[in-house]
Formats: structure tokens, C-alpha cells, sequence
């Protein structure tokens, strides 16, 4: 299942949730049914398929040093 982000269109609230493409789920501020999925950006696969915290270069801020931006891979 995949994990949607939301807004509410009542309350404004932005939330993620697992579900399913055709499914509407609920507001957890305000309960309200009127949210509107928004545009998610997918995560770049650590080199070797591991896993890890998003690196501060890829939103504009500066690479740690084990980061491939310094390696020229981004």
C-alpha cells in the first residue's frame, strides 16, 4: 500500500497515510472527507540499496561529507 500525502480542504491540515490509489480517507485534525492528495517527491535509492536519512545537499542545503553530491553522482 502506498503513503499518500493530503490536505484538508476544511481545516488546511496536511497529513500521510497509507492507502490505497482509489480510497478517501478522513482528516485526523478535523474528521473532515474533503482532502485532496498532493504531489509527493520519491525518495533517490541509497547507493547499494541501503537506506538512510535524505541528505541536506538534494534541498539546496550543504552535503555531509559522505554524500554523493561531493562525488559529482547527483
Amino acid at each position: 500500500m502506498p503513503l499518500f500525502t493530503y490536505r484538508c480542504n476544511d481545516c488546511a491540515h496536511e497529513f500521510e497515510t497509507l492507502s490505497h490509489f482509489d480510497e478517501t480517507p478522513a482528516c485526523p485534525s478535523c474528521g473532515g472527507v474533503q482532502v485532496e492528495r498532493q504531489l509527493s517527491l520519491i525518495a533517490r535509492p541509497a547507493a547499494g540499496g541501503e537506506t538512510g536519512e535524505s541528505c541536506a545537499a538534494m534541498s539546496g542545503g550543504a552535503p555531509c561529507p559522505s554524500c554523493p553530491a561531493l562525488a559529482g553522482q547527483m
